[in-house]
């Protein structure tokens, strides 16, 4: 519940469904609805349905993730999966960030690497990088071939902003990339022309979704915030309903 009222929305879950909790991770901002969930206090009581959508890790093959800022959230959980499950297949993320100070996930991801040698994270930096030594700049052909590599067919996922996202499609149908291959995480405010609706109200939801798919829960703390100081990050331990 927001100040200005019921909102409700999609998110990307940041953890594997091997985690015995949910993560959701936002950019923080002056809306309403990131006002209120940035007053989140462990043992506050929160509402899921779902899940929504089939932007999942296929685990038969080679994958590229392309994460820019945020978009990050479900790539943690699919390199989580990977890593819980030892899936068999390489896994490759390119991620772009403003600056290494918003380098979300900076140290979990650099663990899921140690944890699994299938799993490889090529960073970049768009902003001022004084201090930096990895790439620099946006996610460009010379980022993505480094990052295929000897990949054989190796299906993409890209999620971030509406420009990133589009500028990144473009990129990858022009080397010739099958859109069969190509996977975007489509929620409302991407503007791809998906065909995602905005999620129903409560009042809609009553009686509307099995019960498997009705969640209750309480708003944990975890154990560090996230390096980016614009970034909130919550967990949530389901204590009702059947995930």
């Amino acid at each position: 519940m927001t100040e200005a009222g019921l909102d409700t929305r999609p998110m990307s879950l940041a953890t594997s469904p091997t985690r015995q909790h949910l993560e959701y991770a936002v950019r923080l901002s002056d809306s309403p609805y990131k006002r209120a969930f940035a007053t989140l206090e462990p043992g506050d009581e929160v509402a899921v349905f779902g899940p929504i959508g089939n932007f999942v890790l296929d685990e038969t093959g080679p994958a590229i993730l392309i994460a820019g800022g945020i978009g990050i959230t479900p790539f943690k959980g699919m390199a989580e999966y990977a890593a819980d499950r030892a899936l068999p297949v390489p896994i490759r993320l390119v991620y772009s960030s403003r600056s290494q100070d918003e380098i979300v996930y900076r140290d979990e991801l650099a663990a899921l690497e140690a944890q699994n040698p299938r799993f490889h994270v090529l960073h970049t930096v768009t902003g001022l990088a004084t201090h930096w030594r990895g790439a620099t700049g946006r996610i460009d052909l010379g980022l993505l071939r480094e990052a295929a590599g000897d990949l054989a067919d190796p299906v993409y996922y890209v999620s971030g902003t509406p420009s990133m996202v589009v500028g990144t499609l473009r990129l990858l149908r022009g080397e010739g990339a099958p859109a069969d291959d190509i996977e975007v995480e489509a929620f409302r405010g991407y503007g791809l022309g998906t065909t995602w609706r905005a999620p129903p109200s409560a009042a809609e939801t009553a009686g509307a979704f099995p019960r498997s798919s009705l969640l209750a829960g309480r708003v944990r703390p975890v154990p560090e915030r996230a390096s980016a100081s614009t970034m909130g990050r919550w967990t949530t331990r389901i204590s009702s309903g059947r995930g």
